[in-house]
């Protein structure tokens, strides 16, 4: 598993991030094959082969994988930091409960962007998301992620950290937005 170097980073004002443990493998079997997930690659509905991908994750030096909780400790979602490569990243398998409110979400896809860029120094951010996903793919727009590239299923997407601090406020006034509602 790879150091979490500053858990403190990891605190937001409405969710916080945990690392992944077995325990959470129920968890992750439900949400990755509830209808939410229909834009993520599959997973099996088996609780024994997610803890195996979680016993595998522990073997790792270079992913992060995180619960997005909220502030009670209740598990609302997933989302982590993979495919690394030199000073740049991979962001994704962000999904969260139906019960959670779009501010926790984004919160909780935000504080993993601020740890990437600020506490583990990566400088790019490398993320497909299916075309089809539209309200994913505006808001990362919208944040300042760019489309470098496409499948035929996916836009490729890159957002630098000198954009991600540049467009936070813009994720942050959203976020805060959707917090009064």
């Amino acid at each position: 598993m790879a150091q979490i170097i500053r858990e403190e980073e990891l605190q937001g004002k409405y969710v916080n991030l945990r690392e992944i443990t077995l325990a959470d493998a129920a968890f992750v079997v439900a949400l990755r094959c509830s209808p939410k997930a229909k834009f993520l690659n599959p997973t099996k509905n088996d609780v024994g082969l997610q803890e195996q991908y979680i016993e595998n994750y522990f073997k790792k030096n270079d992913e992060w994988y995180f619960i997005v909780e909220d502030k009670q400790g209740k598990a609302l979602g997933t989302i982590r930091i993979y495919n690394v490569f030199g000073k740049q990243f991979e962001g994704g398998s962000w999904l969260m409960l139906e019960s959670a409110t779009t501010f926790q979400s984004l919160e909780g896809e935000y504080l993993l962007k601020h740890y990437a860029y600020h506490v583990l120094g990566f400088n790019k951010n490398c993320f497909e998301v299916r075309k089809a996903n539209k309200k994913v793919v505006q808001y990362h727009k919208f944040c300042g992620s760019r489309i470098v590239g496409e499948t035929d299923i996916d836009y490729l997407f890159e957002l630098t950290k000198d954009e991600f601090d540049s467009n936070k406020h813009k994720l942050l006034d959203l976020m805060e937005i959707y917090a009064k509602d």
